[in-house]
């Protein structure tokens, strides 16, 4: 069952700690073993949950036990998944330029991790990409810091296709395995024992122009991210974690109370009655977040009413007709 945490409490997402699962389970080790080492329940399959810190900092520390692995975190790091990242990531990919995308990973770092400001520093033609760990009540492991920077080279090689390589790498703690690895992690050999963690690339990059980016589409991800983020401050009502949820299965035909409740790790009766506790119901939330999305989606001028009849889930266009028209008095082409 999902566990219920406090505004205040800093928090890890999810995707991020069933990374670090993930990467543990790939050096054999058990990961029931491994989570009762780390003193952690369950955790609960809801793709929008979040881990307090230092729950997380003790499942690095038990992660790099029991794997035995000293360059357990560059190797997390570096095999790390975008989709990890769910919409902060597909935010970065669509930028307009590295800079963009540097100052978006800014924006919404807290959905992935509320132990860690990012900050671009240029200085002597190199950018830098400095990464600031911020602790809960527990010192963090080197281990974590090491993922970190493995992942963001693997996210500036996913952006910018591959081009990415770094000139230069600086860790604030002392060496902890091979060089071999670290350059095989981090794609240079690192500086040890620097006055901050970071990563250094030219800075004639950031303002390079991404493959994939797409306006539109980085708005789109954008709007969703800030909402995921503003929803951090009140993510133990029901409603808005049914919401934020609901927001991404809608468009995969997946927006059923069933589906949700077990993502939130509960019974689907549990559920209603946490929302009609709280003076709404799972049919009231799906169709004020369609009538929302449909006034989003009618102002992209990119987007036909077929396409919109689709990542509104409605059986054909006449129901998406039947339910704006209800919505609005108008039909959605007069609305548009």
């Amino acid at each position: 069952m999902s566990k219920v945490l406090s505004p205040t409490e800093m928090t890890v997402a999810i995707g991020w700690v069933r990374a670090i699962i993930a990467a543990a389970v790939r050096h054999q080790v058990d990961e029931a073993a491994l989570l009762s080492a780390a003193d952690i329940s369950q955790l609960a399959s809801d793709p929008l949950a979040r881990i307090p810190l230092d729950e997380v900092v003790r499942l690095w520390r038990a992660a790099g036990e029991l794997s035995g692995d000293s360059a357990f975190g560059l190797r997390m790091g570096g095999a790390i998944e975008p989709s990890s990242f769910n919409v902060v990531a597909y935010t970065l990919v669509s930028s307009h330029s590295l800079r963009a995308a540097i100052t978006n990973m800014q924006r919404f770092q807290r959905l992935i991790s509320d132990g860690a400001r990012l900050q671009l520093i240029e200085q002597d033609n190199l950018a830098w990409i400095v990464y600031h760990p911020l602790q809960a009540r527990l010192p963090f492991s080197p281990y974590q810091v090491e993922a970190v920077l493995a992942c963001v080279v693997r996210l500036c090689q996913w952006i910018m296709g591959n081009q990415f390589i770094p000139a230069k790498v600086s860790l604030a703690h002392p060496a902890m395995s091979r060089l071999q690895e670290y350059r095989s992690a981090l794609l240079c050999t690192p500086e040890f024992e620097r006055d901050f963690s970071g990563i250094g690339f030219p800075a004639s990059w950031l303002d390079n122009l991404l493959p994939a980016r797409n306006p539109e589409l980085c708005q789109l991800h954008a709007d969703l991210a800030k909402k995921q983020l503003n929803s951090l401050s009140t993510a133990a009502r029901y409603q808005d974690r049914v919401t934020a949820i609901l927001e991404q299965l809608l468009a995969q035909g997946m927006a059923k109370k069933e589906t949700v409740a077990a993502l939130m790790g509960i019974a689907p009766r549990t559920l209603q009655q946490h929302l009609t506790q709280e003076g709404t119901s799972f049919a009231e939330l799906l169709d004020e977040l369609r009538h929302r999305l449909a006034l989003t989606y009618l102002a992209d001028p990119m987007l036909t009413m077929s396409q919109i009849t689709v990542l509104l889930h409605f059986s054909d266009a006449s129901a998406f007709y039947r339910a704006f028209k209800r919505w609005t008095g108008q039909l959605p082409s007069a609305y548009r």
